[in-house]
């Protein structure tokens, strides 16, 4: 015969009551509900829809639809079911909505502690049958460890260890919550059955529901009718149903029969069979989408396929398809060992439909690590054709690629001292390079850097060593030593600098092909003397009722370097530098050593700044500066005149954080030969982070003082709320000295807690000139993004970060 005893009086935990909606969807019937406008009166506010049902009894129904795919996956009281789950939760899984929060688990409460902790039960009252059945009833709740069940109704076999809760079924843990009509739960071997399931998975973040929830093992998870989502409760933007799924938690693996994606109610992908990764590990299977449509390919789609073979390799095969050109085949094998990491890509066009010929490319990248400080780099590439990447190359990832580089070198990097032997070799795509100005190769290039400071006294000790095999066909080729030791003495104080420095450059070169007339054997020597030097002031002071940091920074560099004739020396690698304010300070105006410049100079510069005492935000900083010459500069690139003007653009730069959200840079060169302005920059930024970007510059650019213009351009970007997470993205850039558009896009991004929308047309022109007829290309790219599920069509959100400054892509 059953015993039962009263339980002893407690806190306990309430039931769960739903409470209803204050305003109810149209349905049929009468709906009131009390005067918003004046509580104090007992009014109320009641209409009608449809026919009166005159007081007659009627089961209430859920809102009508006419398509049954419109139907919400969660009505209105599983939605409050979910917003119950959530709050049971340590953490809100959505606090963070634009990414998934962390798993966290209770302080204190360990999974591991499950098998030796008590179970801690509360109920109206209980009944125990030959002591090894207790059934609950009444307000049942249950603690072990981090489970938690509460139910109105309960029964533990302690025989079987097996718990079965029937009635308003709550139960929750550190990374699961969920509810349901009946569980029954065998606690020994985490065993459980669920019928009508709601739950929440705050990894996720998921939350679904299935009409049958078997749970096999800790692991092992197995539904019925399935549904699930990673939009917060209130929202179902986007819902995937499946008649059967399988979660397996060890493996990382789940799989889904006769499943299909529900966007905004509307079905929008079905797939009889799918399977995919619950977690970061790797899953064979077919990646989300791209497709696009530009006026070059027309539509352009591509469908990745990723086949994980092991642990260290895979490979993504893509097919693309282009409806102007044809069928495309890509693949990119990824390996990783213990000593290299790196990839081999393939890509092969059989029948281009409008050249009428196939096309492809290849590359290959490797790194390794084979000890401490010994490392290797591989870069290979090779592409079919000149206009391969014009055509082919997707709009987005457009490229004036005008060389293709591939090489291969050996690096040792330690405290003091670097080596590298590198191969290097060009591939020139651009029709209107001429031979004689393609890059040479470089087989090989040897170089040995050494440097040294002493702890006991300032001096620092360095020696840079190059050799270099240059070759090009049909043109002067050889090779090139290239020696420059150093040494320096760095003084400085808090307030000033003090840095003289003497070098000695030695080259030798030794040609092959070498013009008629002109030696094979060239060697030069020259000293390089320099002295660096500086002062720092400082004050505080006060403007309104902020506190501020000014500074002046004066600034003295004198060059010496004597004049040798180097006109028979070929230009292998060397070039003049783009003149700035970092410019004034250098030791030689080109950049490679088959020049060194003649100098008798002195840069003579200021930079003051005023930096927020509080914040640290440099509100303004303005640098000045001019070279003054002694002597005229005789060594030039080959076709250039000597430069004899005693002084050097004069170089103004100012930048600034105005405001907490606007800020500025700038910069122009005056010339003071034509007394006229060469070089002139702007940027106005606002940032509002991440809502809100606008981007307002302006260019020009005057190469030879004597001639017009290079560059006269504008550029307007931007980012900004329009209505309801909708946002406009845009850039306008405008060639003032050809009146046309070089680049623009316009388009639209939508964002939400759970997807991301983004649709951009962009139109583009490549290489503008006067002299060549250009015409402009336009495409259009789409991009859906579910959050916690992938992401379909083009990569819209590298190209706008990339090409909209400020722009930072979301990570979650």
């Amino acid at each position: 015969m059953a015993e039962t005893k009263p339980a002893p009086k407690r806190e306990k935990p309430r039931p769960v009551y739903i409470k209803p909606p204050r305003s109810v969807a149209k349905r049929p019937g009468w709906t009131c509900r009390a005067s918003d406008e004046n509580a104090e009166e007992e009014t109320w506010n009641c209409s009608l829809i449809g026919a009166d049902p005159k007081g007659k009894a009627r089961v209430v129904e859920n809102e009508a639809y006419d398509n049954a795919w419109l139907k919400p996956a969660y009505d209105y009281s599983q939605e409050e079911i979910f917003k119950t789950l959530q709050s049971q939760l340590p953490y809100d899984p959505w606090q963070n909505c634009g990414g998934p929060s962390p798993a966290r688990e209770v302080s204190g409460v360990n999974n591991d502690l499950r098998e030796s902790a008590p179970m801690d039960v509360h109920a109206d009252y209980s009944e125990v049958f030959d002591r090894d059945i207790t059934s609950f009833f009444g307000n049942v709740d249950i603690r072990r460890a981090d489970q938690h069940i509460m139910a109105d109704m309960a029964s533990y076999d302690t025989v079987s260890e097996t718990m079965d809760a029937q009635g308003h079924v709550f139960y929750s843990e550190n990374e699961l919550s969920l509810y349901s009509d009946s569980v029954l739960l065998k606690l020994a071997t985490d065993e459980a059955r669920l019928r009508n399931a709601l739950f929440i998975t705050p990894s996720g973040p998921f939350r679904g529901g299935a009409e049958v929830m078997y749970r096999d093992s800790k692991t092992l998870s197995r539904y019925a009718d399935a549904s699930f989502t990673s939009c917060r409760p209130g929202n179902q933007d986007w819902v995937i149903h499946a008649d059967r799924l399988k979660m397996n938690r060890e493996t990382g693996k789940a799989s889904a029969k006769h499943a299909w994606l529900e966007f905004k109610g509307v079905p929008v992908l079905y797939t009889p069979y799918i399977a995919f990764p619950i977690d970061d590990r790797r899953l064979s299977g077919i990646l989300p989408p791209s497709w696009g449509s530009t006026e070059k390919n027309g539509f352009d789609v591509e469908v990745p396929y990723y086949w994980n073979i092991a642990p260290n390799y895979d490979v993504i095969i893509t097919p693309r398809y282009m409806s102007k050109r044809g069928g495309m085949l890509r693949t990119q094998f990824r390996y990783l060992t213990e000593l290299s990491r790196g990839s081999l890509g393939l890509e092969y066009l059989p029948y281009d439909s409008l050249l009428k010929e196939s096309r492809y490319s290849a590359s290959l990248q490797a790194q390794s690590n084979f000890t401490h400080g010994i490392t290797s780099n591989l870069d290979l590439n090779y592409v079919s054709d000149d206009d391969y990447f014009n055509d082919l190359n997707n709009a987005l990832g457009f490229s004036n690629t005008r060389h293709v580089r591939s090489y291969a070198d050996l690096q040792y990097n330690q405290d003091w001292v670097s080596f590298i032997a590198r191969m290097e070799h060009y591939q020139t795509i651009d029709r209107t390079i001429t031979d004689a100005d393609k890059p040479y190769q470089k087989y090989p290039q040897l170089q040995l850097n050494l440097n040294h400071s002493f702890d006991e006294f300032p001096l620092d000790v360095a020696m840079e060593n190059q050799y270099t095999y240059f070759y090009r066909s049909s043109t002067v080729s050889g090779q090139r030593i290239n020696l420059k030791p150093s040494i320096s003495v760095p003084l400085q104080t808090a307030g000033a600098f003090f840095t003289p420095k003497f070098s000695l450059q030695h080259t030798d070169y030794i040609l092959e092909n070498q013009l008629p007339g002109k030696a094979p054997n060239i060697s030069r020597t020259l000293p390089i003397v320099s002295v660096d030097s500086g002062l720092f002031f400082e004050r505080d002071f006060e403007f309104g009722d902020t506190s501020y940091l000014h500074t002046l920074e004066p600034r003295a560099f004198y060059l010496y370097i004597p004049y040798e004739d180097q006109s028979d020396i070929p230009l292998f690698d060397t070039s003049q530098y783009d003149f700035n304010f970092y410019s004034l300070f250098r030791e030689n105006r080109f950049n490679g050593p088959d020049r060194v410049q003649d100098a008798n100079q002195v840069t003579l510069a200021l930079t003051s700044r005023m930096v927020d005492s509080v914040t640290g935000l440099e509100r303004l900083k303005l640098s000045v500066g001019e070279i003054f010459y002694f002597r005229d500069r005789e060594v030039v690139l080959t076709g250039t005149n000597p430069e004899t003007n005693p002084f050097s653009n004069l170089v103004v730069e100012a930048s600034g954080q105005l405001t907490n959200h606007w800020s500025f840079s700038s910069a122009i060169q005056w010339n003071p030969d034509v007394n006229d302005i060469t070089r002139g920059q702007g940027m106005l930024r606002y940032r509002n982070q991440p809502e809100q970007i606008i981007n307002l510059g302006y260019r020009y650019r005057r190469d030879n003082p004597n001639l017009e213009a290079t560059i006269i351009q504008s550029d307007m970007s931007f980012r900004w709320p329009l209505y309801d997470n909708w946002y406009a993205v845009g850039r306008w850039q405008y060639s003032l000295k050809y009146n046309q558009t070089v680049e623009s896009f316009i388009g639209l991004e939508k964002e939400s807690c759970c997807w991301r929308f983004r649709v951009v047309g962009r139109r583009f022109v490549n290489n503008i000139s006067q002299s060549v007829e250009t015409t402009a290309q336009n495409a259009v790219f789409v991009q859906l993004e579910l959050k916690g599920l992938g992401s379909f069509g083009d990569k819209v959100d590298d190209f706008l970060e990339r090409n909209l400054f400020g722009y930072r892509k979301p990570e979650y």
